[in-house]
């Protein structure tokens, strides 16, 4: 199998635990997908779309990468990693009527498999999997959440304990 194909429940050994045996060796030949590679450094998202492809996402299976998020000269930065699920791309506009600049930095070596109409068509056999990887965006969104609330902490200490605690 060349480099930059991959196939989603080898890469992520959680989703191979939610199929049996049997499955497992059937999704490892259906559950192909490419891999994008990145290097540290700025991301431009809009060149992680390939021409011609119905992106829906990406599965990060292995690196690290930052969203920061600018609005009035104050900045959030998310952290996220492997089992993460992302649209990078996907900035609500109409749904802001706060203006926010986002950008993406790659922090190590980051393999990301791409999740497209084509792979979601594939994996309909095993349902489990595509509930897991909508698990994981909600999964994402409730960490921002306790980020949040953690952030409103009046004291410094109280916000550095509690993000530990979050992280661990």
């Amino acid at each position: 199998m060349p480099a930059s194909v991959i196939s989603i429940v080898d890469a992520d050994p959680e989703l191979a635990d939610l199929l049996d045996d049997a499955e497992l060796e059937r999704a490892r030949h259906e559950a192909l997908t490419r891999v994008q590679r990145l290097s540290p450094g700025e991301w431009d998202v809009a060149g992680a779309l390939e021409p011609g492809v119905h992106h829906r996402g990406f599965l990060i299976t292995e690196g690290l990468l930052s969203r920061e998020v600018h609005v009035l000269g104050r900045t959030c930065v998310e952290l996220i990693g492997p089992c993460d699920v992302m649209r990078p791309w996907s900035w609500d506009e109409e749904g802001a009527h706060v203006h926010a600049e986002v950008g993406w930095k790659v922090l190590e070596p980051t393999k990301l498999a791409v999740l497209d109409h084509a792979l979601v068509v594939r994996i309909n056999p095993w349902p489990q999997i595509g509930v897991e990887l909508f698990n994981r965006g909600t999964r994402r969104a409730h960490h921002l959440a306790v980020a949040l609330a953690i952030a409103h902490h009046p004291r410094v200490e109280d916000r550095l304990l509690l993000t530990l605690w979050h992280l661990a």
